[in-house]
């Protein structure tokens, strides 16, 4: 992969999931679920406007390496834990990752990923980091 961009983002990595419909004046609405949804996204699309400041939105296929951090539960003991096979869903943290990166303008639509690289750790600072690129050659990367 050729680097193009790298955002690391502190804080709780939130998972885009459901939504939630309900009538308002005879009209459907949709909501998040998760109503900490919103201020994650919009940290993660800040530390993007950041990272990529004044660049042009990447184009053609693109790889991405998402490493989420999340806390590890206290019940547990430090020696005891292994990885965190447990909710939040990989896919959907994902989701809320691309969506605040096409948010940000980094890239056109998340449609142009070819390949992504995911896996979600305990840490006693949970959070984020994010590297986008460009691959090698058409079909593989480095």
């Amino acid at each position: 992969m050729i680097p193009a961009l790298t955002v690391t983002v502190d804080g709780v990595p939130v998972p885009q999931g459901s939504k939630s419909a309900y009538v308002v004046k005879g009209r459907a609405v949709m909501a998040d679920a998760n109503k900490a949804l919103k201020p994650w996204r919009k940290t993660v699309t800040a530390a993007v406007v950041t990272a990529h400041a004044g660049a042009a939105p990447l184009e053609g296929p693109l790889v991405v390496v998402v490493d989420f951090r999340v806390a590890a539960p206290q019940r547990i003991p430090a020696d005891r834990r292994g990885l965190p096979s447990v909710k939040p869903d990989l896919d959907k943290l994902v989701r809320s990752i691309f969506d605040a990166i096409t948010d940000a303008k980094a890239w056109g639509d998340d449609g142009q990923v070819v390949e992504l690289h995911t896996r979600k750790t305990y840490s006693s600072r949970p959070g984020a980091t994010v590297r986008v690129g460009h691959t090698t050659t058409e079909g593989a990367t480095a």
